[in-house]
């Protein structure tokens, strides 16, 4: 891949934008629910159904990390994406480490 990868800066808010959604909405719900109704967590590892969607998204999480660094999309060590997705969300970590530039400018450049 020889090409810059720019985002606009209304491709940039809204990455920043679903970042913030990301972290603030999805971990709020999540840690509410943990603190406040400990018992929903346990039916939903109980109900095969949440758990084939729990299992599928740590599954994607692991192939988006790869792919991402595979394609050269993201400067980060593919490791990033996973932390941040555990911490976060996963709409928390995309953004992110599609904004994260090593250099100066707004754009990414692909490794050589």
């Amino acid at each position: 891949m020889t090409h810059k990868i720019e985002y606009s800066h209304r491709e940039r808010f809204w990455l920043w934008c679903l970042a913030i959604f990301g972290f603030s909405a999805i971990n709020i719900a999540f840690i509410y629910g943990v603190l406040f109704q400990p018992d929903a967590m346990v039916s939903a590892l109980s109900n095969p159904i949440s758990l084939a969607f729990i299992v599928e998204a740590i599954i994607l999480m692991g192939v988006f990390a790869y792919l991402l660094t595979k394609w050269e999309v993201v400067q980060l060590h593919w490791g990033w994406f996973v932390f941040l997705s555990l911490i976060g969300s996963m709409a928390f970590a995309l953004p992110i480490v599609l904004l994260w530039s090593r250099g100066t400018g707004d754009s990414v450049q692909p490794k050589p």
